[in-house]
């Protein structure tokens, strides 16, 4: 099993962020774009950084509350994201490993462990957060 970090303190001067629900991952994909975009992340980069979202997202509303948060800022030469629902995830290997070829579905934090440069998970009474951070280009941070 992967350790899990301590999750960094959140240090970026704006926090853009909306609610969502299924019915709203298209706007969560936009917004995700939009905002990288304006944080300078590279084209190939935000197509990535949707990805993860998407992924984290869709399993926040599908699996933990049907009502979610997407926080997201720039700090410290880092682009983050942040999904807050109200499930209550258990800790376990999932996404440290692909699944396997015939799984019909359980590659979303995988995939996300494989576009990111860290992934932060919190579960707790509240809920769960998962945090996702990628690099800026140099230029940026």
């Amino acid at each position: 099993m992967r350790h899990r970090q301590p999750m960094p303190e959140e240090t970026g001067d704006q926090v853009d962020e909306m609610h969502f629900t299924v019915d709203h991952l298209p706007g969560v994909r936009r917004f995700v774009a939009a905002h990288a975009r304006k944080c300078g992340l590279d084209e190939e980069s935000v197509g990535d950084l949707v990805i993860a979202v998407n992924e984290i997202a869709t399993n926040g509303v599908r699996h933990g509350s049907p009502d979610a948060e997407l926080r997201m800022w720039a700090s410290n030469g880092r682009v983050y994201a942040e999904v807050r629902d109200q499930g209550h995830w258990v800790p376990s290997d999932a996404g440290d490993a692909p699944p396997s070829s015939d799984a019909e579905g359980g590659m979303g934090l995988w995939v996300t462990r494989q576009i990111c440069s860290a992934v932060h998970i919190i579960a707790g009474e509240r809920g769960t957060t998962v945090r996702l951070e990628m690099p800026l280009p140099p230029r940026y941070a």
